[in-house]
């Protein structure tokens, strides 16, 4: 009788840093070998690798061994690890009071954008504009990118500065 194949499987796709967990079906009786990208090797049914990064990702498989005997063909499991988004922020800062601010950030492909900043302001815009700004909207304004699941580890940050046009001068003079 033939020593059947674990079934491998993983809990992918993941974001660069995860815990990877590989699994093995059960087999009666049976160790289990384990093989994957840059010598990877393990020896337990459901392997764990902790903080995995994209070195990780790439095709993993897993022998079963019953009193000597190996299983006929590996099961293999693909894993998938994506990275984390790395955007910058940026405005046209300074700018004068009902002036439009624009707010950049720097594309990532296919990121979804996520902007905060004072008053409660949100946008999902890569580079929204604030028409009309004032200075109550000075502040700090930050970003993170979503792409494949994964989202930026911290946001990005720029500094806006809206000032206040000054009073119209009073004429006046000293003549008689």
């Amino acid at each position: 009788i033939p020593i059947p194949s674990p079934v491998a499987g993983n809990n992918g796709p993941l974001c660069d840093g995860a815990t990877l967990n590989l699994t093995a079906s059960t087999v009666q009786n049976a160790t289990y070998t384990w093989t994957g990208p840059n010598g990877f090797s393990s020896n337990l049914q459901n392997p764990v690798i902790p903080n995995a990064g994209l070195t990780e990702a790439g095709t993993y498989s897993v022998i079963a061994n019953v009193t000597g005997c190996n299983s006929s063909n590996p099961s293999i499991t693909t894993v998938v690890i994506n990275p984390i988004p790395s955007i910058t922020a940026g405005s046209n800062s300074p700018i004068c009071d009902g002036s439009d601010l624009n707010l950049t950030a720097s594309n990532y492909n296919g990121a979804a954008y996520s902007w905060t900043g004072p008053n409660g302001y949100t946008s999902s815009q890569q580079n929204p504009t604030i028409t009309g700004a004032t200075p109550a909207q000075s502040g700090t304004y930050t970003v993170v990118a979503t792409a494949l699941g994964c989202t930026s580890t911290s946001p990005a940050a720029t500094v806006v500065t809206i000032n206040a046009i000054p009073p119209s001068p009073v004429p006046g003079s000293n003549s008689p």
